[in-house]
């Protein structure tokens, strides 16, 4: 029995570590890969009549020209890149599997669309640098979020942390190295995060506090995490855990001002402090979604990871704090 060769694309999710919401404002960020949340797109071509795409996941089964608004992102996406790549009468299938959940800040949306490009270049015996595949999956991210940031897809594309600052052009966009011992645990609340809604909340209480004259506190909160954000940068270069902790604490206090947090939320990082984490805070938008913790070693990992699924957390991954920083 013959079978058609298989093309596989893989990608994975990313955390923030610190700068969520100051992004939107051009402060900095650092956002680290979240290996072990994978998404995996197989392109398997076929030979019949048609040189159709059939598209298969969770989303739905079929013609991905009959797929449902929630995958025009992809349809675009596949479009565009058939006919980059010469592909335009070849007929395929695209099976899309993914252990990123939803909603939660980590990415999926870009992983998926790296995942096709990545599939597709194999496919075509394309070679692909880290920019071409960042800027197809903009085309996808554009769609889907309007005006994305680039830092998902950066990041999701990304195997060192990224340190991402959005301008009025060109995103700074770069890779840098450094090696801790520290642990990244990653909980997720079971509660799916809300970022439009908290993006748009967080510019309402910008534009309010200003309205009136006054010092906007959440304008000089947003300053903060920016400075926090480069303090973080030279502590993980220097190994200082201790300070890396701190940062993430004062975010979260930042954060939690500004309205982002939730019960979930500060319940977990209560627990994950309780259990000797030096420093626990959200990561994405917030009021739901993930939280982060940082243990000083592996072994100091698996209490805390023990603590936030006896608090509630529905599932943990952990992120060893090292990064090769070269892309």
């Amino acid at each position: 029995m013959v079978t058609s060769p298989e093309y596989r694309g893989v990608s994975h999710g990313k955390v923030i570590l610190i700068g969520e919401h100051s992004a939107v404002y051009a402060q900095p960020a650092i956002v680290l890969p979240l290996a072990d949340a994978r998404m995996e797109a197989v392109v398997t071509p076929h030979t019949r009549a048609a040189a159709d795409v059939r598209i298969h996941c969770e989303y739905f089964s079929g013609k991905l020209s009959e797929a449902p608004d929630i995958l025009h992102n992809l349809q675009v996406l596949v479009q565009r890149v058939r006919y980059d790549f010469g592909l335009e009468t070849q007929g395929f299938d695209l099976t899309i599997t993914s252990t990123i959940p939803h909603e939660r800040g980590m990415g999926s949306s870009a992983a998926v669309a790296v995942a096709i490009v990545r599939a597709l270049a194999k496919f075509a015996s394309v070679p692909l640098s880290f920019t071409q595949e960042f800027e197809y999956a903009q085309i996808a991210e554009n769609i889907a979020h309007t005006n994305a940031s680039g830092m998902d897809s950066a990041t999701v594309a990304s195997n060192s942390a990224v340190w991402f600052q959005r301008t009025d052009d060109e995103p700074d966009i770069s890779t840098f190295g450094f090696h801790t011992d520290g642990v990244i645990i990653v909980a997720d609340t079971g509660v799916m995060g809300q970022t439009r809604e908290t993006v748009s909340d967080v510019r309402a209480l910008i534009r309010a506090q200003e309205a009136v004259g006054e010092m906007s506190a959440a304008r000089a909160g947003m300053d903060r995490l920016g400075k926090l954000a480069y303090e973080c940068a030279d502590a993980l270069q220097l190994n200082e855990l201790a300070h890396v902790g701190f940062c993430m604490n004062e975010a979260q206090s930042i954060l939690a001002g500004l309205g982002v947090s939730s019960a979930e939320l500060d319940t977990l990082t209560s627990a994950a402090r309780t259990a000797g984490a030096l420093g626990a805070k959200l990561t994405g938008s917030g009021r739901g979604g993930c939280m982060i913790a940082l243990a000083g070693s592996s072994a100091s990992a698996g209490y805390v990871r023990q603590a936030l699924e006896d608090a509630g957390a529905q599932r943990t991954w952990m992120i060893p704090l090292v990064s090769q920083g070269v892309q």
